[in-house]
């Protein structure tokens, strides 16, 4: 489940959201309450990339190049139509450590690098403790 957040600390997104082809998850305004009670600080806009579970990080890996290819020109209108602070992929994944597993490696190619790059746009790599998402129903 591959999300792009774009921030700007002075530029609202609604507009680009009524007009936009690009699949947008969610979008604040500064001062909006996100969730049941965090009022934002900033402009916010995201986009759903991806769909694949946080076990294929290759599957998201996959729809993220195709996404930044098929909306690379709305993505760059936004940028330059916006005072933009920060944008990056965010990529959730679950951790694979445990038992004798004391190390986790996964690789970005270098179509997403440059690509992602040529947006200017971070990566980061959120990884969860399955644990933690387990409930005991007992």
């Amino acid at each position: 489940m591959c999300v792009l957040k774009v921030y700007s600390d002075t530029d609202s997104f609604k507009s680009f959201e009524k007009m936009t082809k690009v699949p947008v998850y969610s979008c604040y305004d500064k001062g909006d309450i996100q969730g049941k009670s965090r009022i934002t600080t900033d402009y916010k806009i995201s986009f759903d990339v991806s769909d694949k579970d946080w076990e294929d990080l290759d599957g998201q890996i996959e729809d993220t190049i195709l996404f930044l290819t098929k909306h690379y020109d709305d993505i760059e209108q936004l940028f330059k139509t916006h005072n933009i602070t920060t944008a990056y992929l965010d990529f959730p994944i679950y951790s694979r450590l445990e038992g004798d597993i004391v190390n986790q490696n996964d690789h970005l190619p270098k179509e997403l690098i440059v690509i992602a790059g040529k947006l200017s746009l971070g990566i980061e790599m959120a990884i969860y403790s399955k644990d933690a998402f387990e409930r005991d129903d007992d």
